[in-house]
């Protein structure tokens, strides 16, 4: 009996030790990038409107706008949070995008 037992200990160990010495892969770390108004601006006035100098990250999208003669902003449109972190990085794999607080700025998710 105890050499049944010690046979299955001992195939219980080496079938351990085999799923430990199988290296997981790698996870690649997520990096958060601010980017301010008037970078995400950028992109507002590239894929939104033409006119556009500002953008925000306002109820879940980017909220563009200009302003006007006397400084108050206009509203031009809005945009895809995540596709302005592309524009913005166009050699990055960017995973997510989420409003940076205060002051409604877009934080970039970035695989390195």
């Amino acid at each position: 009996m105890s050499r049944r037992v010690l046979t299955l200990l001992s195939g219980a160990v080496l079938a351990a030790s085999a799923a430990l010495s199988v290296a997981a892969p790698a996870q690649a770390a997520v990096v958060e990038q601010g980017q301010g108004p008037m970078t995400t601006g950028e992109y507002c006035a590239a894929k939104v409107s033409y006119g556009s100098e500002l953008g925000f990250y306002e109820y879940g999208s980017i909220r563009c706008y200009s302003t006007d003669r006397n400084g108050r902003l206009v509203y031009k449109g809005s945009g895809d949070p995540v596709a302005a972190c592309r524009y913005s990085n166009p050699t990055k794999v960017v995973v997510g995008a989420k409003e940076g607080l205060p002051g409604h700025y877009l934080i970039c998710l970035i695989q390195e």
